[in-house]
């Protein structure tokens, strides 16, 4: 694994596909797929592309905080057109745009096709993280502020 992590293309963390619903699926049956998959998220695709993104908040602000009727169509409650990225863009691409735009997930597409390949979320940056540095993580004090005397933490 290489250790210049920011630089790493986004395909080195073998993201798993994502969960996706077709433009026009209602929102209770958005709800179930979300629940029976223990996803925070589902993507929404029309023709094999990607047209959009309803989140566990999108599900919160704009169909549980309102009177909705949950036979009423995703598209209505979800983000249109979300910011995406490609296996190909780097890591380091990927953390800066969440950081600038305050996302906490980001569809990746297939340049060619416009298909939803995978979801970048900041959790697979905390494994890779984990993963590529795995003594400095095991080895993290409790509470950030805390200096250790043995670099094993006992």
């Amino acid at each position: 694994m290489n250790s210049d992590l920011l630089s790493d293309k986004i395909r080195a963390l073998k993201l798993p596909r994502p969960l996706t619903v077709e433009s026009g699926t209602s929102v209770r049956e958005v709800i179930r797929k979300v629940q029976q998959h223990g996803a925070g998220y589902v993507l929404v695709t029309s023709a094999n592309r990607l047209v959009g993104i309803m989140t566990e908040r999108d599900v919160l602000m704009k169909v549980v905080a309102r009177d909705v009727d949950y036979d009423e169509a995703v598209d209505l409650f979800m983000t249109r057109d979300p910011r995406t990225m490609t296996p190909d863009d780097s890591i380091g691409e990927a953390i800066s745009l969440m950081n600038r735009a305050g996302f906490r997930n980001i569809p990746i597409i297939d340049p060619e096709s416009g298909a939803a390949i995978a979801l970048f979320r900041i959790q697979d940056v905390i494994d890779y993280l984990a993963e590529a540095y795995p003594e400095k993580v095991l080895n993290l004090p409790p509470m950030p502020h805390q200096l250790l005397a043995t670099p094993e933490g006992a």
